[in-house]
């Protein structure tokens, strides 16, 4: 004996409002695209803040150094760090850009530099 369905059924669907993206189910290529978008976005943020960081600690040691060889030394190399690091920085994105474009990973390839906006 069949009843009639009084009451549709209803599908859930668990959503991460930081991806941006609520197609997990339907479209895992596209949902993993958006995770690998996603970490690199955090890295890139969380390099360029230490990278402030860093060239203002150093101007402040090179003002606080008063002439002193060594103290302006360490500030001068500490300026150096952080303009090295932001080299590598970049070259790491365009690496995984390449290596995304030529091997036709998508989540790769499709990577973009999170500029903020307003």
């Amino acid at each position: 004996m069949n009843f009639p369905q009084i009451v549709a059924p209803v599908y859930a669907q668990v959503c991460n409002p930081l991806l941006k993206d609520c197609s997990s189910s339907t479209n895992p290529k596209g949902y993993f695209n958006n995770v690998i978008q996603g970490i690199f976005s955090i890295f890139f943020v969380v390099g360029i803040v230490y990278f402030i960081w860093h060239i203002i600690f150093a101007g402040y040691h090179l003002i606080g150094s008063q002439g002193d060889p060594k103290a302006f030394e360490t500030s001068k190399n500490e300026l150096t760090y952080a303009f090295v690091g932001l080299i590598i920085m970049f070259s790491i994105f365009a690496i995984l850009k390449f290596v995304g474009q030529i091997l036709g990973i998508n989540g790769l390839g499709g990577l973009v530099l999170p500029w903020p906006s307003l």
